[in-house]
């Protein structure tokens, strides 16, 4: 006979007895707390990666406009660039200040 739908099915090998007792454990205290530090450090990735992006598009812009195939990157693109990449810096030296005092 087969299962009701939505019935739980039990893993292979397991007894009534352990699906019950898998069913009275708790899941909470199995999601570890928020990390304030993970989570800067995901945001300072994701910041890095998107500044690489940039960077490669800045090359390549670059190399374009010194071919006579586009016009040269703005001054004030330029200047963007760089304070975006300045804080991104500046919050890299400072997870390396954290680390190192742990």
């Amino acid at each position: 006979m087969s299962p009701a739908i939505g019935a739980r099915i039990p893993a292979p090998g397991a007894t009534h007895n352990d699906e019950q007792t898998r069913a009275r454990i708790p899941m909470q205290g199995s999601i570890p707390p928020p990390d304030e530090a993970a989570h800067q450090d995901s945001v300072l990735i994701a910041e890095l990666a998107e500044i690489n992006t940039l960077i490669g598009r800045y090359i390549l812009r670059f190399l374009d406009a010194d071919a006579g195939r586009t016009e040269p990157i703005s001054p004030e693109d330029e200047r963007a660039l760089v304070d975006r990449a300045t804080r991104a810096i500046d919050i890299l030296r400072a997870r390396a200040d954290r680390r190192e005092h742990v």
